[in-house]
């Protein structure tokens, strides 16, 4: 009876190290981690959080055009409903359009070959810096001129 405790203890504390995410507290852009940054209180710092737990992976399992894809399991796991859809510029009609995107936002870019969608982590004059899946082939962050936004939304 006691092999089974000791093996029980031990395989819960292996999940417990794995399950907490491997970026908490490094992030070197404005976090917000789990507060709203929407003035609907749709929790955009709640995606930004869930969004930054897949930084360096592929949760989507896709190997190709997966940023909506991954922008449609976060919006779920925050709460919402995402479009349902495989194309970034679907999100150009989800939520309310801004034009003073905030943390948690979301913006739909113009790209060579289609569109791609992810969160706003920040703004800096004529740059916009975010969170997206198929970033490099996985979730990443990059900075982006703001002259490439089709649209910023606020879910």
């Amino acid at each position: 009876m006691r092999f089974v405790s000791a093996s029980f203890l031990a395989m819960a504390l292996l999940v417990v190290a794995f399950a907490a995410p491997a970026h908490a507290n490094t992030c070197n852009f404005p976090c917000f981690n789990g507060g709203s940054s929407s003035s609907s209180g749709g929790g955009g710092g709640s995606a930004l959080a869930i969004a930054r737990r897949y930084l360096g992976g592929n949760p989507t399992g896709r190997r190709r055009l997966w940023c909506a894809h991954f922008m449609n399991l976060v919006e779920r796991k925050a709460g919402r409903s995402g479009t349902g859809s495989g194309m970034a510029r679907s999100y150009a009609s989800y939520g309310r359009r801004v034009s003073d995107p905030r943390p948690g936002d979301i913006a739909v870019l113009r790209r060579r070959g289609g569109g791609h969608v992810g969160y706003v982590m920040s703004t800096s004059g004529n740059k916009v810096t975010l969170i997206s899946g198929n970033h490099g082939r996985k979730v990443g962050i990059g900075t982006y001129p703001r002259s490439r936004v089709v649209a910023f939304v606020r879910p």
